[in-house]
């Protein structure tokens, strides 16, 4: 099976907001999706990856950014990184000690089939969702929050165990609420495949959904709470090729994968007066990374052989060779280069001569052109895991071969790999990953011995106290100077260790036709937008913009 890297990481269009992507609206012409009652238009997007958009049954970020149509959350997140109130009518009171927040749910807010959304529906909400066992993919979960009471009409009152500083942005404007009166009798929330339970309060409904086509059609909620949504329908369909479809007017906007594609597929569009391409800052989307498994025997466990290794591979030229130079080298540090919590370390630049000789010192002869011989007199071979990657993994092999490091390439297609990547049942691998543009505490999940969830991409096996302490310190420190100089010390001590090396972050792009609405946008890289849990695009979906609340008017 192949698959789009970026569906799966969450930065397509079919993921609705995973890049802050609003609607495409034209009246008529080549690519249009027409227009609904009162001159509302129908945008048509390429779907993603299939998945139930259930909140306890969807995959990863595509299904949480289309089961988001549907359902609400307190806050929400636009295209600028700002939180506003959405189903609270103002933002949450915090108290001294971090641990209480309060707030109050707007009046008149109606489910789909017309009952009221009330507290006690948020509230029973965070119990269920801590009542239920949820995978992995299920990547929006409610941590830390001990309790939710209703204080008096509309009045709710959290209570964290841990004064997180992301509260309001990774809970309050991420975990979907749901009705009481539909699930309360779902026993176990992640079978439930029912249709007819996708009951929100959500600017649109499910009208309907092919798993087996990974098709999708949402119609507006005219009786929605800030009035009647922007779009009328939103339309999801499986097309081969998004830039063909785009020319054959089969979708509003393309967005295709960085990697293969480059400047010469922009070229065309570029050249033509009837496009417009938006390119996003590197590391928006996916990313291609380089792994060892550090807690296994041998070369891997060694700081100087992965040095070594990552002075060997020309970072820049990958970006160049496989992204058209759409994109940045790989930081060790983690963060991709526009982001606010980014500092100076180590880069281990493009340096075979280093390399050979970090090798030696590790006790790695070569006498020859082949691979090196160990200190136990065996040749110095280690199996390279190909996760999804082809391309990654080609340039990786020729560049550790050149300095005498055998390679034995498993090919594995990515959905096949995850047990063997979150186990660490291999000794390098190359991979995709994702959510480096995001909230800076996502470092914490992709290096801390003690994650909150499992991410196949994160440094399996990877093990320092210092950086398990001060991950812990962040997510507490509310002062940002603070809290920026502890990341900053994180990133130095992973680069230090470099369990991983992301080895380039590409630089996103979409194209839409001109003459339309213009608010297809991507996180500006300042603020600490979350793409895989922020739904800015369903905000630009129910107002016509990509901030604020007032919904644009309609010709």
């Amino acid at each position: 099976m192949t698959m789009n890297r970026r569906r799966f990481l969450g930065v397509g269009l079919g993921a609705v907001g995973a890049l802050a992507l609003g609607a495409c609206a034209r009246g008529s012409g080549p690519g249009s999706g027409g227009a609904g009652p009162g001159g509302r238009p129908t945008v048509r997007l390429a779907a993603g990856l299939p998945s139930f958009p259930s909140p306890f049954s969807y995959f990863l970020a595509p299904g949480y950014n289309q089961m988001i149509l549907i359902y609400d959350t307190l806050l929400l997140s636009d295209a600028t990184g700002q939180l506003l109130p959405w189903l609270v009518s103002e933002m949450p009171i915090r108290s001294d000690d971090g641990l209480t927040y309060t707030m109050q749910l707007r009046e008149g807010i109606r489910w789909h089939d017309g009952e009221p959304l009330t507290a006690e529906d948020v509230v029973f909400t965070f119990d269920y969702f801590a009542s239920q066992t949820l995978a992995p993919s299920v990547s929006v979960q409610p941590r830390h929050v001990a309790g939710v009471r209703a204080t008096g009409p509309g009045t709710l009152e959290f209570r964290l165990d841990l004064p997180i500083v992301d509260f309001e942005q990774a809970v309050a404007g991420a975990v979907p609420i749901i009705p009481r009166h539909i699930w309360s009798e779902v026993s176990d929330a992640a079978r439930a495949q029912d249709v007819d339970l996708l009951v929100g309060s959500g600017p649109y409904r499910l009208e309907s959904y092919s798993q087996a086509e990974s098709s999708y059609l949402y119609v507006a909620n005219d009786d929605f709470f800030l009035g009647e949504p922007f779009v009328q329908r939103l339309e999801f369909v499986p097309v081969p090729n998004e830039l063909d479809a785009l020319l054959a007017g089969e979708i509003e906007v393309a967005q295709p994968d960085v990697e293969g594609a480059g400047a010469d597929a922009l070229a065309p569009f570029r050249q033509n007066d009837e496009f417009e391409v938006i390119e996003g800052p590197a590391g928006t989307g996916f990313f291609a990374a380089l792994s060892w498994s550090v807690a296994r025997e041998g070369p891997v466990s060694d700081r100087r052989f992965r040095h070594a290794c990552a002075m060997a591979i020309d970072r820049q030229e990958m970006v160049d060779r496989l992204l058209g130079g759409l994109g940045a080298p790989g930081n060790p540090g983690f963060f991709p280069p526009d982001h606010p919590f980014r500092v100076d370390v180590e880069q281990y630049a493009f340096d075979p001569g280093e390399a050979n000789r970090l090798l030696e010192e590790a006790g790695y002869r070569r006498t020859g052109l082949g691979p090196r011989q160990g200190p136990d007199g065996q040749p110095l071979r280690l199996s390279l895991l190909s996760a999804g990657a082809p391309p990654a993994t080609e340039l990786v092999v020729r560049s550790l071969e050149a300095v005498g490091v055998g390679i034995e390439v498993e090919s594995v297609e990515l959905f096949q790999a995850f047990s063997r990547l979150n186990s660490g049942d291999y000794e390098m691998a190359v991979h995709p990953g994702g959510g480096v543009a995001g909230s800076p505490d996502f470092m914490r999940q992709i290096y801390s011995s003690q994650p909150d969830t499992e991410l196949f991409f994160a440094a399996h096996g990877y093990q320092n106290p210092e950086f398990d302490d001060l991950a812990e310190r962040q997510r507490v420190t509310f002062d940002e100077a603070e809290r920026k100089e502890i990341f900053a010390r994180m990133q130095e001590i992973v680069a230090e260790d470099l369990p991983l090396l992301h080895l380039y972050y590409p630089s996103p792009f979409l194209i839409q036709r001109r003459g339309g609405f213009d608010a297809w946008a991507f996180p500006d890289p300042e603020t600490l937008y979350n793409p895989e849990t922020a739904s800015s695009g369903k905000q630009s979906f129910v107002t016509g913009r990509t901030s604020g609340l007032e919904i644009r008017p309609t010709e």
